[in-house]
């Protein structure tokens, strides 16, 4: 069991969390200051107090507690309000009109260049406003097709005439939502323009950051990938496997690395800041066997983390390994002993004082409850058998890694993914040696590649390697032996299954009887909610007409069986739009509508897709229309009909449409313009 008493950094993390869960569903309100301003105010006189003043009493103990929790959660609410680039007043959101209008910006980083568009990030310099120009900051990104023969590159400082264009909500139930992703990332609004559009006024950056530094040494080590004899695939994944440029890397080979349980392999990682630190501590120790020279051991590495925490983007998960490992190294350096959990903790709070909103990213998530289940679970799991043979003690060492990992990460995992990699632990075997094998050839052939010879020889080394381990992913890439997937996992399964875990965690180190009883408990009432929420999905019956960009894409939901026209619809469309609304559905049975009429509880639905004229004794309650159909509409129907225009329908169809409507008095609705149509039957 963990000592809780010994990981003080539990109680401070604590409180601060709930403080973020809670500004994430009540927001800013006013006198946010006053009340952090009260609440360190109390907290310094309860600190005083508690600390100067005699006799001691629990009341004053009690007291000072509230006040620190308070305080805490205070914090966080000021840490949310101050992260949120919205409330500075020079923020470029302040100045933008309805109306295209000049800005100045500065590329910030990597331009990512795919077939069709070209898309840069961005930081606002100045805004022009009413013939005025203002200060500005604030990032965003620009678009423009790739069709220019002019090329922007880090550091540009540019001249663009457009206008602001905010991110949609998400147009179907359950989608994932890009708005909410990019104001987490203080980005509230992109750019659309044609190349023209676009003027480069300098090749430089005047202003100097600490940040540029690596993120210039970054574009330069993609730039030497991108211009070399490596294949496509090679190039996108050397350049996320050094310094975490993953933009260009093939969504197929995303999903193959997903199905196989190693797609974190893909994101430069703590595993990937785990390693420099090890090569950096080797390369020390060559010069200092005696560790003499602790303090500039200390100041060496500490230069060099700092300097692979820039050039990869300051990534979570590379931030928090970089003060983990920074952490841990200064207790070594200056003979301080500490708690690894708290280390951890510490990391994770001093994380979320610079980013709140970090709370809400996967990879933070995953990879805090990853290192957490590594240091509590590998130590139980290694007990159970250790081999004599070197090998097989390593083998049986890394499985056992990746069980712990993955059984502390799997309520996260399910929640967000709804899949379940069943080879995870062999392939994370086989594929994270050559995965390492690829990195450490990506980072000689950037020394040595201006040496031909040696460079062909690492060329052909490193694309032989990646064609390797983009065939053992694909191996398990198969629905049928190689994972699981469509788990319908809600956040009530989240709750449930954690507390399982931890009540199983629990059992096996206190063997205590209450412990099983309290789990007991625990299965029999997540049985409860399952079954619960289970009976009133099969009351429930729904048709749902999907926002897919010029498709025809809708589906009668009776219980937990739907029925829909999916099968002409695109993969990549599937699991966009279609697929985070079947994973609400338990038990979840599809069946392909071969029908243009479907009824339920003697109502009809008619897609009028191949006949626009309906049967004069035809009483259809909802009128799906698809592909310009024209439809005649009649007045003797004893109900009027729902008339319901899809995505396959041009706007000039729509608008004759509902003028129609509009004069028999029939209610209409047009799926691209209100987003996902949701009707109760």
């Amino acid at each position: 069991m963990i000592n809780f008493k010994s990981i003080p950094f539990f109680k401070i993390l604590f409180p601060y969390l709930l403080g973020i869960i809670c500004f994430d569903y009540i927001s800013e309100f006013k006198g946010l200051h006053l009340i952090f301003f009260s609440a360190s105010l109390l907290w310094l006189i309860t600190f005083f107090v508690q600390k100067f003043h005699e006799p001691n009493s629990s009341f004053k103990k009690v007291a000072y507690i509230l006040c620190t929790n308070l305080l805490l959660f205070s914090s966080a609410y000021e840490s949310c309000h101050l992260y949120n680039a919205r409330n500075k007043l020079d923020h470029y959101s302040n100045f933008v009109s309805p109306k295209p209008q000049k800005f100045i910006a500065i590329i910030n980083d990597i331009p990512v260049i795919t077939q069709k568009f070209i898309k840069i990030p961005v930081e606002v310099m100045a805004i022009e406003q009413n013939n005025n120009w203002h200060y500005a900051e604030g990032n965003t990104i620009l678009y423009f097709k790739n069709d220019s023969l002019q090329t922007f590159r880090l550091g540009n400082r540019i001249l663009i005439n457009t206008q602001f264009s905010f991110v949609n909500d998400p147009k179907n139930p359950f989608e994932f939502d890009y708005k909410e992703f990019l104001q987490n990332k203080n980005i509230f609004h992109v750019v659309y323009a044609n190349a023209e559009k676009v003027k480069l006024i300098s090749e430089t950056n005047p202003r100097f950051s600490i940040s540029q530094i690596g993120t210039r040494i970054k574009a330069h080590l993609v730039s030497v990938l991108r211009n070399s004899s490596l294949s496509q695939e090679a190039f996108s994944i050397c350049s996320a496997l050094l310094v975490g440029y993953d933009d260009e890397i093939d969504s197929a080979v995303m999903q193959s690395f997903s199905h196989s349980g190693t797609l974190h392999i893909l994101s430069v990682s703590g595993m990937h800041t785990g390693v420099l630190y090890g090569i950096l501590i080797f390369v020390f120790s060559l010069f200092d066997k005696h560790d003499r020279y602790k303090k500039t051991k200390f100041c060496f590495v500490m230069l060099f983390l700092l300097l692979f925490v820039f050039i990869t983007g300051l990534s979570p998960s590379v931030l928090r390994a970089a003060l983990m490992l920074s952490l841990v190294l200064f207790g070594k350096t200056f003979y301080k002993q500490g708690n690894a959990y708290n280390t951890l903790l510490l990391s994770a709070f001093l994380l979320l004082l610079f980013n709140p909103y970090l709370i809400k990213d996967v990879g933070f998530l995953l990879s805090y409850f990853a290192v957490f289940g590594i240091m509590y679970l590998y130590p139980v799991l290694h007990k159970i058998h250790i081999f004599e043979n070197r090998i097989l003690q390593w083998l049986w060492t890394s499985v056992l890694i990746s069980v712990a990992a993955t059984v502390f990460t799997l309520p996260i995992s399910l929640y967000y993914f709804h899949q379940f990699p069943i080879w995870f632990a062999f392939s994370n075997l086989i594929i994270i040696p050559i995965s390492m094998l690829i990195m450490i050839a990506a980072a000689l052939f950037l020394i040595v590649y201006k040496i031909v010879f040696l460079n062909y020889v690492v060329v052909y080394i490193i694309n032989i390697s990646t064609s390797a381990m983009l065939w053992l992913a694909q191996l398990t890439d198969n629905s049928r032996y190689g994972f699981i997937d469509f788990i319908s996992f809600s956040v009530t399964d989240l709750v449930f299954l954690s507390l399982a875990i931890a009540l199983c965690l629990m059992i096996i180190s206190g063997k205590q009887y209450k412990q099983v009883l309290a789990l007991c408990f625990l299965m029999i009432a997540w049985l409860s909610a399952s079954i619960y929420n289970n009976y009133k999905q099969l009351d429930e019956k729904e048709l749902i007409i999907f926002h897919v960009k010029q498709r025809s894409v809708f589906a009668l939901r009776v219980g937990q069986t739907v029925y829909g026209n999916f099968n002409e619809l695109p993969e990549k469309e599937l699991q966009r739009h279609v697929k985070p609304y079947l994973l609400t559905i338990s038990n979840l049975k599809i069946v392909p509508i071969k029908s243009n009429a479907l009824k339920v509880n003697g109502r009809e639905i008619v897609n009028a897709h191949r006949s626009g004229v309906l049967q004069p004794n035809s009483d259809p309650q909802y009128i799906i229309v698809s592909n310009d159909t024209p439809l005649e509409l009649i007045t003797n129907y004893k109900t009027r009909p729902v008339i319901i225009a899809d995505c396959s329908n041009s706007s000039k169809f729509v608008k004759k449409l509902k003028r129609q409507c509009a004069l028999a008095a029939i209610s209409f609705y047009w799926a691209k313009e209100t987003g996902a149509v949701q009707i109760k039957l």
